[in-house]
């Protein structure tokens, strides 16, 4: 195993996910010396490349035609060799949201399983970071710790059942592989652009309703809204994740990557709605989910939130992540978890934005297809 301070070696999988490109960022900001390789789908080559030509240490920055359910990642033979060779971290971020149950774990355990096997033949390896999800929690309510996992708990969706599956595997290599389990809550937009294109988290969704619906179109919201809104912005996830990837004390542990003091979901919607000029959303209490999902088929509501019942379960869940390891090692190291009222504002703006700049794009193709 390499020293502690040898430069990363760093290898990144899910672009084009917002948290794969963070990650690539902060890598190569984190530490002047490190070089990171970015796999990619050779449908997403280019994209890939466009972003590698626009970093400043692009010179450092590799891109990676291949697939994780390739043998040897679908690289040639001597890119296999030499990323084996000389790879020091792992940082796989290529999971999906939706899809079948089949599809979900080929997906989300398969992928991981395949990367893990190759770790194995990796000497210089000191780190494999995987991100799972707080949600592995399913339906249990109270506080969840760390190291907790299967306790019993009803998976809700097949996201999160493929993700405890995935969390498991990893686990049973941690005395083989130096593994460390990620569990980020619910993604928002970054804390100091609000960017968010492809998070599909439910919150973000709500926030979306909020800045596009019209005032007059009612967005309820179930519960008393006095629960725990676990949402966490993907900055603060980008740059946990890196430090405790350098953390010789993080092998073999997960860290929950929350917000350690998170608002109640009343509250955060208070904030939200006061951004865009709307009365406050309401909890409906004990309002039947069944009433819900019809408000979610209003024309505009659909489109807009696909598959978000789960977001209600959680709306209805007092569930407090403790992050107490992730604090810990974060210690001295400047990464803290802002407060949700210091970025509001900037989520709520960047919607709007990427609101207009969607609905120009489709005036745009509707005028030419008029031509």
């Amino acid at each position: 195993m390499l020293a502690e301070n040898a430069p990363t070696v760093a290898l990144v999988t899910g672009f084009p996910r917002l948290l794969a490109r963070g990650l690539c960022r902060r890598l190569l900001n984190h530490d002047p010396e490190a070089r990171v390789r970015m796999l990619v789908r050779p449908e997403d080559a280019a994209a890939a490349e466009a972003l590698a030509a626009a970093e400043p240490a692009a010179d450092r920055l590799e891109i990676l035609r291949g697939r994780l359910t390739d043998v040897d990642l679908g690289l040639a033979g001597p890119d296999i060799v030499r990323v084996l060779e000389s790879t020091t971290h792992v940082f796989h971020a290529s999971t999906e949201h939706t899809g079948s149950r089949l599809h979900l774990r080929r997906v989300n355990v398969g992928k991981l399983l395949s990367l893990l096997m190759l770790a194995r033949e990796m000497p210089r390896l000191q780190r494999f970071c995987f991100f799972s999800t707080a949600f592995v929690s399913g339906n249990r309510a109270g506080v969840i710790r760390e190291e907790d996992l299967d306790e019993g708990q009803r998976l809700r969706t097949p996201f999160e059942a493929t993700m405890f599956e995935a969390e498991k595997v990893a686990r049973e290599l941690m005395p083989r592989l130096p593994v460390t389990v990620l569990r980020p809550g619910s993604m928002i937009g970054h804390s100091r652009t609000g960017e968010a294109e492809d998070l599909s988290e439910g919150p973000n969704y709500l926030v979306r309703l909020l800045v596009s619906l019209p005032a007059e179109v009612p967005l309820l919201l179930p519960g008393s809204g006095v629960v725990p809104l676990n949402i966490v912005p993907i900055d603060y996830v980008v740059r946990a994740a890196v430090v405790l990837a350098h953390r010789p004390e993080a092998v073999g542990r997960t860290f929950h990557l929350t917000d350690p003091n998170p608002l109640s979901a009343r509250q955060a919607f208070e904030i939200l709605s006061d951004l865009v000029n709307r009365r406050p959303v309401p909890f409906t209490g004990g309002l039947p989910a069944r009433v819900i999902r019809q408000m979610f088929r209003l024309p505009g509501v659909a489109r807009v939130a696909p598959q978000q019942m789960a977001l209600f379960e959680n709306l209805n869940t007092h569930v407090v992540y403790n992050c107490a390891g992730t604090l810990e090692l974060l210690t001295g190291s400047g990464v803290v978890c802002p407060p949700f009222e210091s970025y509001a504002d900037q989520l709520v703006s960047w919607v709007a934005r990427y609101a207009r700049a969607q609905q120009r794009r489709s005036d745009e193709a509707t005028a030419a297809g008029d031509n």
